[in-house]
């Protein structure tokens, strides 16, 4: 069913100003379209000259019903536009101020019970960071250091949650992974001493010995390019390598991945 004119859209109230607005305007309308028709009419008859100069056929009249019947509808639609404006995009969409009242009213405790719903989620985190801090001696030691840093903060789920996967993947071995996750969050020491632990990694899977491989280069006369991970300096392996020259980066002091190195060289020598 469509909606009347001028009508609350909630509770049905009509707004009786602008009804009654409407309601001369159609009147006055009305008026001022007769009595145009009625001088046109008698325009046309053969008892026009009988009754000229009376109102109906005065010339002025004509003008003024002329005008009145156009200006009458375009100025009280303009005035009916401005009076449903203010409760209402149109005449079928308006709201009684009670009503507005109303869905304010209760836009406002949703609101409030968004707001407390979200203060009770940010208290209850806030605990569980804390018994974190107090409880787990490593990450700990790094929320404090964050909180340092951010001052009245907490840290994000997101970011226990990364510090939870450093640490696994820290006992997994994937010391790298580690380090990424801590420099994420400007954990550098951590990240470093993560890093360490990779370098001074045992790598129990290779049997070749490097002296041996260097050996085999020179022998064949070749010359390996071997880029450094962290600075991407390049270094040469050739027949004037020597073991403890592939140890580490002479322009940044980073420990080359020897595994890596090995691999670069084995495929060079197929």
């Amino acid at each position: 069913m469509a909606a009347k004119s001028y009508v609350c859209v909630k509770c049905g109230k009509p707004f009786l100003g602008a009804q009654a607005a409407m309601f001369v305007i159609g009147i006055l309308s009305l008026f001022f379209w007769g009595i145009f028709l009625i001088n046109i009419f008698t325009g046309l008859t053969d008892s026009y000259s009988q009754i000229e100069g009376t109102l109906i056929a005065n010339e002025d009249v004509l003008l003024v019903s002329i005008m009145g019947a156009f200006l009458v509808p375009a100025v009280g639609s303009g005035a009916l536009k401005g009076m449903s404006s203010k409760h209402g995009p149109n005449s079928r969409s308006m709201v009684c101020p009670k009503c507005k009242e109303a869905a304010a009213n209760v836009a406002k405790e949703e609101q409030a019970k968004l707001q407390q719903a979200k203060e009770a989620k940010t208290w209850e985190w806030t605990t569980k960071v804390e018994d974190v801090e107090k409880n787990d001696v490593w990450a700990g030691k790094l929320i404090s250091s964050w909180k340092s840093v951010n001052p009245g903060k907490v840290p994000s789920e997101a970011m226990v949650q990364d510090l939870n996967m450093a640490r696994n993947l820290e006992k997994a071995g994937n010391y790298e992974g580690a380090a990424v996750i801590l420099e994420r969050y400007q954990f550098w020491e951590e990240a470093g001493r993560v890093r360490k632990l990779d370098d001074q990694k045992i790598i129990k899977h290779i049997t070749v010995d490097m002296n041996e491989l260097i050996d085999h280069v020179s022998t064949k006369g070749l010359a390996i390019p071997y880029k450094c991970r962290s600075c991407g300096a390049s270094i040469t392996i050739d027949k004037n390598s020597r073991k403890e020259g592939l140890k580490s980066c002479s322009y940044c002091g980073t420990m080359y991945n020897i595994e890596d190195m090995t691999k670069i060289i084995q495929r060079a020598l197929e």
